[in-house]
């Protein structure tokens, strides 16, 4: 929305000539376009989404050249029918790296849920933040059998009523069982997890949470549990109740979220692993982490790994990281899709420093995007 902002302000302190009456218009391409408020304008926030920070003056005398009056104090742009497109969008410097599948007209994609990734707004978390209640439902427990018991070490992430996603290295390279998978849990302590909200502190309680057998594990037949490259996998559950407030499913990178440009971008880290004192959290906690582009992340780590465009780097802030226990929870990025603001897991925790927060290594994620036609040809009804 800063972007968005950013644009206004543009409009307001910039005087030019324009049609207040007509609806009709020609965009600086010579395409026809219908004069809208920005906000009703989808390809133009499409395309402010894409904008880096702070705008470029080329691009923003290309955007102003879209205005074509107000409507109160909004102002409105000439809206084409189609896609806005920048001239230097090729060389990658407004999107994403070029090569994600499109998946769009995948026989599956109807199985992924386009109600998804809509938070509450109200391994190692290091510095983490507790989250509340249900701000993010999708996240998953991975159960295993252990000489101690059962016991979490993993996460993972609700996509719809069947498959949880999580990292390969969590159903292939651990020498304990998966037995279950657990969702709609916020603290592993409480039979019913409850917190106290509003002014009058009202307490609001959270439904059960569910526990589920395991039918399928599906790793990725190209794993390699040395390197921890194509870190991806899928557990088929036995049904979700997808209805209950704490048990939703995340948006995967479709449509716009595909080609989301990440750098600069800050994403969430959210799981129960290891914190600075050593032990897991009961509670799910949150940490904050900036996108660190892949060229600098491959520096980092040319002595240890080589990195692919198909995984993501984040962190490198010290005391503020993933960690052990996080593997296969979600690296998140709030963007739009599917006309609104909701969560899209762009990655999967795979790997990173031993010793969790070492500044200046940052933490390696399987990029989702980079999967999505292997997610989909794997999922069932």
């Amino acid at each position: 929305m800063l972007c968005i902002f950013a644009f206004l302000h543009l409009f307001w302190v910039i005087n030019a000539q324009w049609n207040n009456d007509d609806d009709l218009c020609r965009t600086p391409d010579r395409d026809s376009g219908t004069c809208l408020p920005i906000y009703s304008c989808r390809p133009m926030l499409d395309a402010l989404e894409r904008v880096p920070q702070p705008i470029p003056q080329d691009i923003q005398a290309y955007l102003q050249s879209y205005r074509c009056g107000f409507a109160g104090p909004t102002p409105k742009v000439c809206c084409p029918a189609r896609p806005i497109s920048f001239a230097n969008d090729q060389d990658n410097s407004l999107s994403a790296e070029s090569g994600f599948p499109d998946v769009s007209r995948h026989r599956n994609i109807e199985l992924l849920p386009r109600n998804c990734g809509n938070a509450d707004e109200s391994n190692k978390i290091v510095n983490g933040n507790k989250t509340s209640l249900f701000e993010f439902p999708w996240m998953a427990l991975l159960s295993y059998r252990t000489r101690f018991g059962q016991q979490f070490k993993c996460g993972g992430t609700i996509i719809n009523r069947r498959y949880i996603l999580t990292a390969a290295h969590c159903l292939e390279n651990f020498r304990t069982t998966l037995v279950g998978v657990r969702v709609g849990e916020h603290d592993t302590r409480t039979a019913t997890d409850c917190e106290t909200v509003g002014k009058w502190g009202e307490e609001v309680c959270a439904p059960p949470y569910q526990d589920l057998s395991v039918e399928r594990i599906i790793t990725h037949p190209s794993f390699n549990p040395k390197m921890l490259s194509n870190d991806i996998g899928l557990v088929r559950v036995s049904p979700i109740n997808l209805a209950l407030e704490n048990s939703k499913p995340i948006c995967l990178p479709l449509a716009e979220a595909r080609n989301y440009n990440l750098t600069n971008r800050n994403a969430y880290v959210t799981g129960w692993g290891i914190t600075e004192t050593g032990r897991p959290s009961s509670e799910l906690l949150k940490v904050s982490l900036p996108i660190v582009p892949l060229e600098e992340c491959s520096q980092l780590y040319r002595n240890v790994a080589t990195l692919t465009d198909n995984q993501l780097c984040a962190g490198g802030r010290s005391n503020a990281d993933s960690c052990g226990g996080d593997s296969g929870g979600p690296l998140q990025v709030s963007g739009r899709l599917f006309g609104d603001i909701r969560y899209v897991q762009q990655g999967i925790v795979s790997f990173g420093p031993r010793n969790c927060g070492y500044e200046p290594l940052p933490g390696v994620y399987t990029r989702v995007a980079s999967y999505m036609d292997w997610v989909l040809d794997n999922i069932e009804p």
